[in-house]
């Protein structure tokens, strides 16, 4: 039995590893010339640096890494926010702090009792009260508060403004545990040496992977499954896709429907070196949820070295990242040079004028009779340890 897997990155990488220890034959097909997607790090001596995916939140991943043998700390993450003048500020008051506190037991008692189903591993029934965006949302249940703490963090890792984002994405990709994660400033997961390392040893243990080489053709051939590239074809039992593809490619109504369907954020992540100082993660309070502008920072420091990585919306341009670097040095931080800019587009998601009850649902039936399947951030939450979760399931259903 012969599976392919169309993506690279940690959705696809760790598939293409579940399956090979089972004994199925497997090729990846990544279009770049590199594996592991968002799963991006960049090295300087003995310093490593996260160009895309930065931290865990839960227990789930620790599964992984002790199976692949890989370091990994525990650690607080200290925050600051800073408003349109580049002063500290609270980003909520103390006075409100006991209202978050009774809002989130509210809204604990709202998802139990009439959205149990967003606790849901993957995307599945969509209740019409998730399809209006998640400000509405919170406004319609009084969790005002909540909208202060929710709503930046929402914005800086790249998953929209809080007043454009369906409900039902939101409520998935920012729970009340992620909530509680940032009010309590629990332990986050940092991988030692990057989350590369997680790519790589994963990497050690396929057999057939094809780098730089685009699928441009995905349909059904009798009971088998025909993937077609510029340099030619081959036939497999079933094929497993983790990446948005572009109109056509997969020659199946319904999942060639969700691929027009399907909206990414453009993100982009911007390393420096800076003058070595203590810095912590940082907030751009005016700034969230904008387009163009720095959502946050994050540093990595060792020796007498530290690396900044800022994190922004929009698309690269020589006037976005001289503003990125415009911003940090207003912030009182001394910038000797810019590593390099990242482009990302993340976020796989469809806009509320696209959703409809049973649209996840529909997909999920599909893939019991069909052998293609969508899998990964397509169908499932997008952080890591969802995603490490969902692909576990998966094969283990097959």
């Amino acid at each position: 039995m012969g599976y392919a897997i169309v993506g690279a990155g940690f959705s696809g990488m760790l598939a293409a590893y579940l399956l090979e220890k089972r004994g199925i034959d497997v090729t990846v097909y990544e279009k770049q010339e590199y594996t592991g997607g968002h799963c991006r790090t960049i090295v300087n001596k003995d310093l490593y640096v996260e160009l895309g995916t930065v931290f865990c939140f839960s227990e789930h991943i620790k599964e992984l890494l002790i199976e692949l043998d890989i370091e990994y700390t525990e650690r607080f993450t200290y925050r600051n926010f800073l408003d349109a003048n580049f002063s500290k500020v609270e980003q909520v008051s103390r006075e409100k702090v006991a209202s978050l506190m009774d809002e989130l037991k509210r809204l604990t008692a709202i998802i139990d009792s009439w959205y149990p189903t967003i606790k849901e591993t993957n995307y599945g029934y969509i209740d019409k009260g998730l399809m209006v965006s998640l400000y509405d949302f919170f406004k319609a249940n009084n969790l005002n508060t909540i909208i202060e703490v929710v709503g930046p963090h929402l914005s800086s890792f790249g998953f929209g403004d809080i007043k454009e984002i369906p409900a039902y994405y939101g409520l998935n990709v920012f729970n009340v545990d992620t909530i509680y994660y940032f009010i309590k400033g629990n332990k986050l997961l940092f991988i030692n040496t990057g989350f590369s390392e997680v790519i790589y040893k994963l990497s050690k243990n396929i057999s057939d992977i094809r780098y730089n080489i685009e699928v441009k053709n995905i349909q059904h051939l009798g009971n088998k499954v025909k993937v077609e590239t510029e340099y030619g074809y081959d036939v497999y039992d079933k094929v497993l896709v983790t990446t948005k593809l572009p109109k056509d490619v997969i020659k199946d109504g319904l999942y060639n429907r969700l691929m027009m369907k399907i909206d990414t954020n453009p993100y982009i992540t911007c390393a420096y070196e800076v003058e070595n100082k203590n810095l912590v993660t940082t907030y751009y309070k005016a700034h969230l949820g904008q387009r163009e502008k720095i959502q946050f920072f994050h540093t990595f420091k060792q020796s007498n070295k530290t690396i900044l990585v800022a994190y922004c919306y929009g698309l690269i341009s020589k006037q976005l990242i001289n503003s990125i670097t415009y911003d940090i040095k207003a912030s009182g931080i001394k910038i000797k040079h810019l590593i390099t800019p990242k482009q990302w587009f993340i976020f796989p998601h469809l806009k509320a004028d696209n959703l409809t009850e049973n649209f996840y649902v529909d997909i999920k039936e599909r893939q019991k009779e069909t052998n293609i399947c969508l899998i990964g951030s397509l169908v499932s939450k997008p952080s890591i340890s969802n995603l490490y979760v969902s692909i576990k399931e998966f094969i283990d259903f097959l």
